[in-house]
C-alpha cells in the first residue's frame, strides 16, 4: 500500500497490517497516519474471508489479475501478542499468592516451608514469580499457535479438481482459493508459503526461480522462528539474575546484623550463641531466592526448546509440503511452447553452436599463437642467461688463475724471507760459540802444568 507525506511529498510504502496506525515521516519527522486500507472486492472485510469478485486481466500478459495488495494476511506466523503474555505473568502471579494467602497457618504456628519459600525470602521473589509466569506466558501462546499451525497443514490449499497441473492461466483460481480462507487460516505457516509461490509465479512464470524464492522464503520463516524465542532466552536468562540479587541482599542485611552480636553479652558463650542464631538463619534463608530461581529456570527450559524444536519440524514440513504439492504441479508453459517451430529453433541453436564452435578454434589458434611467440621469447631468454653464466664462469676462472699465481708469489716470498732471517741468526750464534772456544783454549794454555786445588767446606765454614 502506497501513501504520500503531506510534507515532504515522498512516497512511502506500508504493509496492509499497518492501515489506520500513525507513524513518523522518515524524511521529515511528520506524524502521519496510514490510510486505511480498501476492503477486498465482494467481501465485508471481515475474516471469515475472501470472495473473488468479477474477473479482471493485467494487460501486461493478458492473464486473470490476482488479487495481491488488497488483503490483509496478518502478521507473521511466528510472531505472539506480547502484551498478552504480560497479562498472562500479572495474573498467574496475583492468583499463585491468592493460594499462597490460603496456605497461610495462624500467627503464632510455624508456617509451610513452601510459603516462607515465597512470602518470607524478600521483595525479589515477587519478581522471580513474575517472570516465570510470564515466560509462561508465551510458551502458552507459542503453544497454541503452533498446534493451529499443524491443523493447517491438513487443508486442502491446492485442490485437484481445479486442475492437476498449476499453470498462468488457471493461476487465479488457486490464489482466490486460498484468499477465501478466514483470515486465522490464511495466517499459517502452510497458506502463506504457497500464497507467496503462486504470486511470485504470477510475476516471474519460471519455475527454477520460483523453487529458489521458496528456499529463500523458507530461511526466512527459520529465522523468524529463532528471533521469536529472544524473548524467552531473555527471561530464563533474568530469572536466575533476580535469584542471586535476592541472594546477595539476602547476606548483605545478614552480615548487617553481626554488629548486634559482637555487641551482646561479652564473653558470655550463651548470650553470643543466642545472637548469633538469627544471623545464620537469615543467612541461610537467602539462598533460597537462588534456589527457587534456578528450579524456575529448569522447570522453563523443557518446554522452551521443546517449542523452538516442534515449530522448526512445522518450518520443514512445510518445506517437504511445498516440494511435493506445489513445484511438482507447476508448469510454466517451457515444455510445450513453440512446438511448431521445432525445425527452426534447432536450426537456430545447431547454428549458435557452430558459430560458438568458431569462435573458440579462433581464440585456440591465437592461443596456440601467443604460446609459441611466449616460448620463442623464454628459448632467447634462457640462452641470455646462459651466456651470461658462460662469462661469469670465464670471469671466475681468471680470477682463481690470478689468485694462484698471486698465492705462490707471496708463498715463495716469505719462504726467501724466513731462509735469510735463519741463516743470520745461526752465522750470529756460531759466532759466540766460536769466541767461547777462543776463550777456552786461552784458559787453558795458562794452566798448562798447573794444579788447581778445590776446598771443600765443612758445615761451619771450616
Amino acid at each position: 500500500m502506497n501513501f504520500e507525506c503531506p510534507s515532504c511529498s515522498i512516497t512511502l510504502q506500508a504493509e496492509p497490517d499497518l492501515s489506520g496506525k500513525t507513524v513518523k515521516c522518515p524524511g521529515c519527522s511528520t506524524k502521519i497516519q496510514i490510510p486505511e486500507m480498501e476492503a477486498p472486492p465482494e467481501s465485508d472485510g471481515a475474516d471469515e474471508g475472501y470472495e473473488g469478485g468479477e474477473e479482471e486481466y493485467d494487460a501486461g500478459n493478458h492473464l486473470p489479475a490476482l488479487n495481491i495488495s488488497n488483503v490483509d494476511h496478518g502478521k507473521h506466523p511466528s510472531t505472539f501478542n506480547l502484551w498478552l503474555s504480560v497479562a498472562i505473568g500479572i495474573g498467574g502471579t496475583f492468583f499463585w499468592y491468592l493460594i499462597m494467602l490460603v496456605l497461610k497457618k495462624p500467627e503464632g504456628e510455624d508456617q509451610m516451608y513452601f510459603y516462607e519459600l515465597f512470602v518470607n525470602r524478600g521483595k525479589t521473589q515477587y519478581a522471580t514469580t513474575f517472570l516465570m509466569f510470564f515466560t509462561l506466558g508465551i510458551l502458552i501462546l507459542k503453544f497454541f499457535s503452533i498446534r493451529k499451525q499443524r491443523r493447517a497443514m491438513i487443508l486442502q490449499a491446492l485442490p485437484r479438481d481445479i486442475s492437476e497441473e498449476i499453470t498462468p492461466t488457471n493461476l487465479k483460481q488457486f490464489h482466490d482459493h486460498l484468499l477465501n480462507f478466514p483470515k486465522p487460516l490464511r495466517n499459517t505457516y502452510i497458506v502463506n508459503r504457497i500464497r507467496k509461490g503462486l504470486e511470485f509465479f504470477y510475476v516471474r512464470q519460471n519455475n527454477p526461480e520460483v523453487a529458489q524464492m521458496l528456499s529463500s522464503q523458507s530461511d526466512v520463516d527459520a529465522n523468524k522462528v529463532v528471533g521469536s524465542y529472544s524473548m524467552v532466552k531473555v527471561l530464563l536468562w533474568a530469572i536466575p539474575i533476580m535469584g542471586f540479587i535476592g541472594t546477595v541482599v539476602g547476606i548483605g542485611g545478614a552480615i548487617g546484623g553481626f554488629d548486634a552480636v559482637l555487641d551482646s553479652g561479652g564473653g558470655d558463650p550463651n548470650a553470643l550463641t543466642d545472637a548469633l542464631k538469627p544471623v545464620l538463619a537469615e543467612m541461610g534463608s537467602a539462598f533460597d531466592t537462588t534456589l527457587l530461581a534456578l528450579v524456575f529456570s529448569i522447570i522453563l527450559s523443557f518446554p522452551a526448546a521443546s517449542l523452538q524444536g516442534e515449530e522448526d519440524d512445522l518450518v520443514t514440513d512445510v518445506d517437504e509440503y511445498c516440494i511435493d504439492n506445489l513445484l511438482k504441479r507447476l508448469n510454466d508453459g517451457g515444455a510445450n511452447a513453440n512446438m511448431t517451430s521445432d525445425a527452426g529453433t534447432l536450426k537456430t541453436i545447431g547454428d549458435a553452436i557452430a558459430a560458438s564452435q568458431q569462435d573458440i578454434m579462433g581464440q585456440f589458434v591465437q592461443t596456440q599463437k601467443g604460446m609459441s611467440t611466449n616460448l620463442s621469447n623464454q628459448t632467447e631468454q634462457y640462452e641470455k642467461v646462459a651466456t651470461a653464466v658462460e662469462k661469469q664462469l670465464e670471469a671466475i676462472g681468471d680470477r682463481a688463475e690470478k689468485y694462484e699465481t698471486r698465492l705462490d708469489d707471496d708463498f715463495f716470498k716469505s719462504l726467501d724471507r724466513i731462509r735469510s732471517e735463519s741463516v743470520t741468526a745461526i752465522t750470529a750464534q756460531v759466532g759466540g760459540l766460536s769466541e767461547g772456544i777462543h776463550n777456552l783454549n786461552e784458559v787453558l794454555k795458562d794452566l798448562n802444568g798447573k794444579t788447581v786445588q778445590v776446598t771443600k767446606k765443612g758445615w761451619f765454614g771450616r
